[in-house]
């Protein structure tokens, strides 16, 4: 297709959806399984970030040497159960998605264009905003919460970042002297506490965007929706503490 039409793509767009339990022998990842199982449910949402590690692997693969810029313009879980499985309306899932936008981030040289949900409707879970009929306020499911605080809090250039934690999952931007971090804790149980340092730059002020939750929470209106970022300025002689099951954009201003 590039070979024979490539001076009229911009981009080349795939889809992926999928069931992150599909390999899992007895996965409580369906229907209302999942609700009788909250670590094994959670233990599967973490590793989800895999297959689609591999799908956007492949597809870079198959672009050979062609650098033509990758459009994934749908994405989502997709999951056995009602409305594809109401496991999409607990914060668990939010967590596991967070996932996914760190690994879009590291794939970012390519993949330019990428989602995670359907925008809107009244009932799948795999919309981003949930419309209740025949009447109600529109909110926001958990994995819009996610696509709005890392389009809000991100910077122009990826950069590295190194963590010696295995549950904090880390990625980096900056523009000019505002670096911002994508922070997950994976832990569904233990909070997380480090320091933040950026190899030869003074850092003269801190500020996160912080969502934690149970896990096992649903959001069902748009009444009392703990899903809401919490803003606080933190010390920058103290370390910072990642809750259990929290995802943090943290904004750094060098001095």
């Amino acid at each position: 297709m590039i070979e024979v039409a490539g001076n009229k793509i911009d981009y080349v767009a795939f889809h992926h959806m999928y069931n992150p339990g599909q390999n899992v022998r007895n996965s409580p990842l369906k229907d209302n399984d999942y609700r009788s199982d909250p670590a094994g449910t959670w233990e599967i949402l973490m590793d989800a970030y895999k297959m689609h590690d591999l799908k956007i692997r492949t597809i870079r693969d198959e672009m050979g040497n062609y650098k033509m810029p990758l459009a994934l313009t749908e994405c989502h879980y997709a999951i056995p159960g009602r409305n594809r499985c109401e496991v999409l309306s607990s914060w668990a899932a939010g967590v596991s998605y967070a996932r996914l936008m760190n690994l879009h981030e590291r794939h970012g040289d390519l993949l330019k264009i990428a989602t995670l949900a359907d925008f809107c409707g009244t009932r799948w879970q795999v919309n981003a905003i949930m419309i209740p009929v025949p009447s109600g306020k529109p909110f926001m499911m958990p994995v819009a919460r996610i696509m709005s605080l890392y389009k809000k809090h991100t910077g122009k250039e990826f950069i590295n970042v190194t963590t010696k934690n295995v549950n904090l999952d880390l990625t980096a931007s900056r523009t000019g002297k505002s670096v911002f971090l994508h922070v997950v804790n994976v832990s569904r149980i233990k909070s997380v506490e480090t320091t933040i340092r950026i190899e030869g730059s003074r850092i003269e002020s801190l500020k996160s965007f912080q969502i934690a939750a149970d896990p096992e929470f649903e959001i069902l209106s748009s009444s009392n929706d703990p899903l809401t970022p919490k803003e606080k300025v933190l010390n920058i002689e103290e370390p910072v503490i990642f809750p259990p099951a929290s995802v943090t954009a943290v904004e750094i201003t060098l001095a």
